[in-house]
């Protein structure tokens, strides 16, 4: 237990909170993270690990990594100056709630969401105000835009929203963008499996900042990268948040090669989603589960029972994850777009459970 002068010392919205964990559980086939199922070729992994050894790794790394930027920026056909490269998009969601919140200041979140938001949020002590999505889990446009009329707020928007996989419509958007009192986040880490990019606003709207992340569709959930979008002068401020020498060599050297062979990640991108309409298709024929149409590269599932499922499930070494914690969502699983041998295996498993 910790001495009460320690208490006194922490802030209130971190005691308050729980901390974000995952349970480990080893199974052969993990589908409960949404990754892609396709590793990064191995001649180009040669390529970075050559490459690395090249490097001195006693030297920090550039503190502006201008290339990579130039790259980066060549790929989204945008500014380098419009980019913040990060570890994850988890680091970018970070600086921007520690650059705006504080004691008083308001966050508006849809849910369910990503937990990452709200647990970031609490531990600033922010002014928390949720809005729930409507039973078919799309949006309440109405109320978002109601809520972040709010003078100084910042709305966050997961649009394909995890782990529902529903998305706003791009006019809709737009109307909360331009309504906004504050900032609005559009966190875009699926928009390579569905929904609409709202990238073209970004010269347009001052108050919009877009996520996106390297570990879903470009397969680099290992290596931690992702990146804000926005104007240049919001990067200005926010880079006063972002700790310096945030990326290492590693990190460097593995976007810029990855970026140097793009027709690998478009290919496994195009394999996902036909995956992803396989297991669809097989997914609906069991009238014992309830599926969520999906514009990201995992499905919401509606069980019976969801623990029962879930460890079932695991006894045929299939991972999925149990989001039956989350507002509205009570027995609900969230399935991740496997590999075609992995998606054939959930289904042979589903088919034994249910007695097909």
């Amino acid at each position: 237990m910790l001495l009460n002068k320690i208490k006194q010392t922490l802030k209130k919205g971190v005691l308050d909170n729980k901390k974000y964990t995952l349970k480990p559980i080893n199974c052969p086939i993990k589908l409960n993270q949404n990754e892609s199922p396709y590793n990064i070729p191995e001649n180009i992994r040669n390529k970075i690990i050559n490459k690395l050894k090249t490097k001195e790794w006693n030297i920090y790394p550039d503190f502006t990594p201008e290339s990579l930027y130039k790259k980066v920026a060549k790929y989204l056909k945008i500014k380098k100056e419009n980019i913040l490269i990060g570890n994850g998009s988890n680091e970018m969601i970070f600086t921007i709630l520690a650059a705006t919140l504080e004691s008083g200041k308001r966050v508006i979140i849809p849910e369910p969401t990503f937990t990452v938001y709200k647990l970031i949020a609490s531990n600033l002590n922010a002014d928390i105000k949720t809005v729930s999505l409507n039973k078919d889990f799309t949006f309440n446009v109405d109320l978002i835009l109601n809520e972040s009329r709010y003078p100084g707020s910042v709305t966050i928007i997961a649009s394909p929203n995890n782990p529902t996989g529903t998305y706003i419509p791009y006019n809709d958007l737009k109307k909360i963008i331009k309504a906004s009192g504050g900032i609005v986040v559009v966190d875009e880490a699926y928009i390579h499996f569905g929904g609409k990019s709202v990238l073209d606003l970004i010269n347009e709207f001052q108050n919009l900042i877009i996520l996106r992340t390297f570990s879903k569709a470009f397969g680099l959930a290992g290596i931690r990268m992702g990146m804000m979008i926005t104007n240049k002068e919001l990067i200005t401020e926010l880079s006063k948040v972002k700790l310096p020498y945030n990326l290492n060599i590693f990190n460097l050297i593995t976007l810029d090669i990855i970026l140097d062979n793009i027709k690998v990640i478009n290919s496994n991108i195009k394999i996902i989603l036909e995956e992803k309409k396989f297991l669809e298709d097989n997914l609906s024929s069991f009238k014992e589960l309830l599926i969520t149409p999906s514009a990201a590269n995992f499905f919401l599932v509606k069980v019976k029972n969801s623990k029962w499922l879930f460890e079932k499930l695991v006894k045929f070494g299939i991972l999925v994850r149990d989001v039956s914690s989350y507002p509205m969502l009570e027995n609900h699983l969230r399935i991740s777009v496997g590999s075609k041998k992995e998606n054939i295996s959930l289904i042979n498993a589903l088919k034994k459970i249910y007695k097909k």
